[in-house]
């Protein structure tokens, strides 16, 4: 069902390769689905951290984080607002759905990571659901933006500095934002560690040499190129309507419409797809690359 694997020749790629387990790929997004069964077998695991003890055993700052960590914030109390210590986040990634009428307000938003993360690498040959463009990877989970897809500055530094200190060889970051300094240090400082980061161009029409946006154009005006900025086309080969341009940031393209990867799966709370969608955006070029 994927004319982007065609397009791009994945098909003909399986016969070399199908990917490996010494990759490391962090999905900085909204958190996708750590236990999809598509996913989970290539789930990235702390192996330095004791499970459930509340103990930072390897001194990263983060205590229990297995299988990521959640920059984002944790309203734990539920008034709305977030305390300094729930502004630390937790080892849970995942974007919460417990709240059937959150599930219908933010669909896309509940789905977006893991369709991100079923792209790079969902198991394939499984019989199962569908199959990500690398077989055999790991996925490092970690959540950067709020449920509404509303991004914070310092989550979002936060989980690229974590990506890079914990073993990340590659970085998706499929968002865009408009604040420039910070992110250009931790961006430059994951070239400088050797971690490749690839970035969505954005799905604003927006000309990026005119209105440059963050991380993708992190680089711009530099001698180095620190960011792989990728924008969308369609099955004609045509950039995408909705698609952001601008050589200054923007270095590559790939199928940004009508794709489809694996969707959070939680049939107790009305989420009965393991797969499908129909995406369309730059966010879901930028794994392609």
């Amino acid at each position: 069902e994927q004319w982007g694997y065609t397009d791009t020749n994945t098909f003909e790629a399986w016969d070399i390769t199908t990917g490996s387990r010494d990759v490391v790929v962090a999905v900085v997004d909204n958190g996708f689905d750590t236990y999809h069964p598509d996913l989970f077998p290539n789930i990235w695991q702390n192996e330095d951290e004791i499970p459930d003890d509340g103990i930072d055993n390897d001194q990263n700052g983060y205590a229990d984080d297995i299988y990521g960590w959640d920059f984002a914030g944790v309203d734990r109390n539920g008034n709305g607002f977030f305390e300094p210590e729930e502004l630390v986040g937790d080892n849970d990634p995942r974007p919460d759905v417990s709240d059937g009428e959150s599930n219908t307000k933010f669909d896309d938003a509940i789905h977006h990571a893991t369709a991100v993360a079923g792209i790079i690498g969902a198991v394939g040959n499984n019989g199962l659901a569908g199959a990500g463009i690398n077989w055999r990877v790991r996925l490092m989970n970690l959540r950067a933006l709020e449920q509404s897809g509303r991004n914070d500055l310092e989550a979002l530094t936060n989980a690229i500095r974590y990506a890079v200190d914990n073993g990340a060889d590659i970085i998706n970051i499929s968002l865009v934002g408009d604040v420039q300094a910070e992110l250009r240090e931790v961006v430059k400082y994951a070239y400088d560690q050797g971690v490749a980061v690839v970035a969505a161009a954005g799905n604003t029409r927006t000309p990026l040499n005119i209105t440059p946006l963050y991380p993708i154009c992190a680089d711009q005006g530099q001698d180095e190129q620190w960011v792989l900025g990728v924008s969308a086309i369609n099955e004609a080969h045509y950039l995408a309507s909705f698609s952001n341009i601008g050589s200054d940031c923007i270095d590559i393209t790939a199928p940004g419409v009508n794709v489809n990867s694996a969707l959070r799966y939680a049939p107790r709370h009305g989420l009965a797809e393991l797969y499908g969608g129909e995406w369309k955006g730059t966010s879901f070029a930028a794994p392609f690359v």
